[in-house]
């Protein structure tokens, strides 16, 4: 699984370095190589981390009928550490069960080789049939989210690992700054 992902991100950034794109390799290989490999670990600090998974808040989106729509589900911190310190908004992206993503196993075998570039696997034992969903991103304010800390209404279920860490900013990257296709950037010139 680490091998083809780096390959997707040299795939989709081709001016990394040969040298930091071997490295990388080689750091991953030897993470695969250990007894216990982990992209997640459980955090005794109290600050907030970008990346943190935290137990169940409300997402809001508006369906296809107009509607808005309320659901509850776990979320990852996509705000910067430093910006969740001092910024009055914290952004969250939406973690979903991999059974809602349907069942075509070409689709789910994607998924979980990180090659859809709006959602990001961990393969863990603390998610493990779950993914984030990168197209449902909500708002909370900072005070709001600390108070549910505070009561025990939301609790962070896990933080990344440093490997963890640089797989969720390489997808995180991915998603949001990706190269537009050559006809839609070829429209944007006339």
């Amino acid at each position: 699984m680490i091998a083809e992902f780096i390959e997707f991100c040299h795939h989709i950034f081709p001016n990394i370095d040969p040298y930091t794109k071997e490295q990388a390799r080689v750091a991953m290989a030897q993470f695969e190589r250990s007894s216990q490999p982990s992209l997640t670990k459980m955090e005794t600090s109290n600050d907030l981390f970008q990346g943190d998974i935290f137990s169940e808040i409300p997402f809001f989106y508006i369906d296809e009928n107009g509607k808005q729509k309320m659901i509850k589900c776990k979320a990852q911190l996509l705000s910067n550490t430093c910006d969740a310190t001092r910024d009055k908004t914290l952004l969250f992206a939406a973690l979903h069960p991999l059974k809602d993503f349907g069942d075509n196993p070409s689709m789910i075998d994607n998924l979980k080789r990180n090659k859809k570039y709006n959602a990001f696997y961990l393969k863990d034992s603390m998610l493990s049939d779950e993914y984030v969903d990168f197209e449902m991103i909500n708002t909370i304010s900072r005070d709001a989210f600390n108070r549910l800390l505070e009561t025990n209404k939301v609790r962070r279920i896990a933080s990344l690992t440093l490997v963890g860490y640089y797989m969720f900013i390489c997808k995180l990257s991915i998603f949001f700054m990706r190269p537009e296709d050559v006809e839609v950037n070829s429209g944007r010139a006339s």
